[in-house]
């Protein structure tokens, strides 16, 4: 860093959570804080069950897929359980 300026940012996980967070901070609007992610995990425990990575709990996109609810079952371990 020099002169205050950085020469790269990772966001990792939190781009899934909040993919406006480059443009919110750009902007200069405030961090929506409830986006921010919280690592519960889902967008890693998907993929290796075979389904799409996102943030199912935060992101409504991914909360309405049908996806969702067999991710609740792959993390529940029970293959009858439905949320």
């Amino acid at each position: 860093m020099h002169a205050g300026r950085a020469d790269f940012v990772g966001l990792g996980r939190v781009a899934l959570s909040y993919p406006e967070l480059p443009a919110d901070v750009l902007a200069g609007r405030p961090l929506r804080r409830k986006l921010v992610c919280r690592t519960f995990s889902d967008c890693t425990t998907a993929p290796r069950g075979g389904l799409v990575s996102g943030c199912y709990p935060l992101d409504s996109y991914y909360k309405s897929l049908p996806e969702a609810q067999e991710l609740a079952r792959l993390k529940s371990g029970d293959p009858d359980v439905s949320p």
